[in-house]
């Protein structure tokens, strides 16, 4: 039997995590749906950006001594045990788009170091249907490094496209668009064992799941901080590389950071030790800021508890619109519990640009992807039982009287 409001606040009673959702400032009367995309505000973070504009006010310059400079390491630690990783083997810095680019640099460098060959394998791998920046940036680095770049079909084992031309795979550890989660342990092993090496993509994982990247023999990995991981719109991304890894040589975005003595401003650039040579340029503090205040609470939490309540809070969506779906024409392509991230993709081709509209006016957010998918991702430390429940109650009304059908609902912004 479907669950009643009386059902689902007595979830909410017995739920570990609750007390999370009062750590975060969410708009009166919105149910958030789209922290996939961007993560809700912490309570604290406001009062962190607060502290650093008094600090920029007071301190100015000798900031950069008082906490500025080594953030990049220091929030690198924070959010390591997140991710399965140990201090030294995370930094926080760029974007997941220039960390793909370097970390593909430092990997085929590393590979004519190691193989005595002239150059390195001369293939790069990315999956179709990923998001887009990786197979651009993947494109990119081909066409300016002179490699070959090829894509791996969307859904396609990676078998037959493993040989031993292939330098480097880009992977995404749960799919953007289906939500679908790779077997990380796995397919390491496999492409390691091809003798390339692979760099994980964890943007839809991190913060939504345990992610163990250790125990699954990785050694490259980016990800970003502003999804599940609440650090703010444009926070700053990660990249992790194992330990036993990172003294390989140059990484190609060769900046004054990342030098072993920026402040000697030496002619000749030499690698900083460890993970701080995949510095570049200057980072905002005012950035880290919010960052810091969101990966302080996240030190808190259970992610055990964190994955049994993503998966619960699906499970409630999915059954609370069950025969309402089919009636409509709508598609579930949500993979099954154990292949999953923490997002629910409905598919629409015609309409579902306007159902999400009309859910946005109604105060349930989530968001909508090109062609026809409406995504919906669950948070569990600022998401209850109660908003998921009254969520689908919401979409079924919106599609039962055809509210999506409205002309203002077809208008579509520059960022949908």
């Amino acid at each position: 039997m479907p669950l009643t409001l009386d059902d689902v606040r007595e979830l909410d009673r017995q739920d570990p995590l609750a007390t999370f959702r009062s750590r975060f400032t969410l708009p009166q009367g919105t149910i958030y749906l789209d922290g996939n995309s961007l993560g809700a505000q912490p309570s604290a973070a406001v009062a962190a950006v607060d502290g650093l504009m008094s600090q920029w006010r007071d301190s100015l310059i000798q900031g950069w001594n008082q906490g500025w400079f080594d953030a990049p390491e220091r929030l690198g630690d924070r959010l390591a045990p997140l991710l399965g990783a140990g201090p030294g083997e995370v930094l926080v810095t760029d974007t997941i788009t220039h960390n793909i680019f370097k970390l593909l640099g430092y990997i085929t460098e590393g590979q004519r170091g190691t193989e005595g060959q002239s150059r390195a394998r001369p293939v790069i791998l990315s999956e179709g249907g990923n998001f887009p920046t990786d197979g651009y940036i993947a494109q990119g680095f081909c066409r300016f490094g002179g490699f070959e770049h090829r894509v791996v079909p969307e859904g396609e084992a990676l078998d037959a496209y493993l040989d031993e031309r292939v330098a480097a795979v880009v992977l995404s550890h749960v799919h953007y668009r289906t939500g679908r989660l790779r077997d990380m342990a796995a397919i390491t092993r496999q492409v390691h064992a091809s003798g390339a090496e692979v760099i994980w993509d964890l943007a839809h994982s991190a913060g939504a799941m345990l992610v163990d990247l250790a125990a699954c023999g990785v050694r490259y990995a980016v990800g970003c901080t502003y999804k599940y991981l609440n650090g703010g719109p444009g926070a700053p991304a990660f990249l992790y590389v194992r330990r036993d890894c990172q003294q390989q040589g140059w990484q190609p975005l060769s900046g004054w950071l990342g030098h072993a003595a920026p402040f000697a401003f030496e002619a000749d650039y030499t690698p900083a030790p460890g993970i701080s040579r995949f510095r570049t340029g200057t980072h905002s503090p005012l950035a880290f800021a919010a960052l810091e205040a969101s990966l302080a609470l996240w030190q808190e939490v259970d992610l055990a508890q964190l994955r049994r309540k993503s998966q619960r809070l699906i499970e409630l969506f999915r059954e609370s619109l069950a025969g309402c779906l089919e009636e409509h024409g709508i598609s579930d392509i949500t993979p099954d519990e154990a292949q999953r991230g923490s997002q629910v993709g409905l598919v629409e081709r015609e309409h579902g640009y306007a159902i999400v509209q009309a859910l946005i006016e109604r105060g349930v957010i989530g968001d909508y992807r090109e062609p026809g998918l409406m995504r919906f991702g669950f948070a569990p430390l600022y998401l209850s039982h109660e908003d998921v429940w009254q969520a689908a109650q919401h979409l079924r009304e919106v599609l039962s009287e055809g509210e999506y059908l409205a002309p203002r609902f077809q208008q579509r912004g520059a960022v949908t």
